[in-house]
């Protein structure tokens, strides 16, 4: 009897750990336990979003035009290069990106979309991509990634000695980061 009572004990003791534990992970995703779990669980400690509000015709008269400045053949390598240079980053404000700071309660999401999950779906697009956000990922004040995006084409390229983003790219996961990107 005596075994049975210890038993029933020791698993009633176990399941209270068990669950106030995942009440703890439960609050600090939804932001309620102390900011620096949040930037704990983070691959990066700092994140700039560089953005540029372009529309295609424009980049098409730039495109055509024979006479290109220094400033236009620099923009259009950014916008469509399928590579990344991180010796451009700090062009990207003289060529027409604004810079923000994302948001430390953005960190978890983002962090979730590019570095914690498995990418599901092989996305291909046959569209002309170009890459208006671009996310430049810090740890330690250090360049430790860089994503270059396409929005309309959901296409990404990246550059990181670190990081693998190999999780970010599912259809999904563009519509779920323009928003966060926005709220910015």
């Amino acid at each position: 009897m005596k075994r049975i009572l210890f038993f029933i004990v020791g698993s009633l003791t176990f399941s209270f750990t068990g669950f106030q534990g995942c009440m703890e992970r439960t609050d600090s995703a939804n932001g309620s336990k102390d900011d620096n779990r949040i930037s704990k669980l983070a691959a990066f400690d700092s994140l700039e979003h560089y953005s540029i509000d372009i529309d295609l015709f424009k980049i098409g008269e730039l495109e055509d035009k024979n006479n290109k400045s220094e400033k236009e053949q620099l923009l259009l390598s950014v916008l469509s290069d399928n590579q990344v240079n991180i010796s451009l980053l700090s062009h990207l404000k003289e060529i027409g990106y604004a810079s923000n700071l994302v948001d430390k309660s953005l960190y978890r999401p983002i962090d979730s979309l590019f570095f914690l999950k498995v990418r599901k779906d092989n996305v291909e697009s046959s569209c002309i991509h170009e890459f208006r956000d671009i996310l430049v990922f810090y740890k330690n004040k250090q360049c430790i990634g860089v994503a270059k995006i396409c929005f309309d084409c959901k296409t990404m390229v990246s550059w990181s000695e670190k990081l693998n983003f190999a999780g970010f790219g599912d259809w999904g996961d563009y519509d779920k980061l323009h928003p966060l990107l926005r709220k910015n």
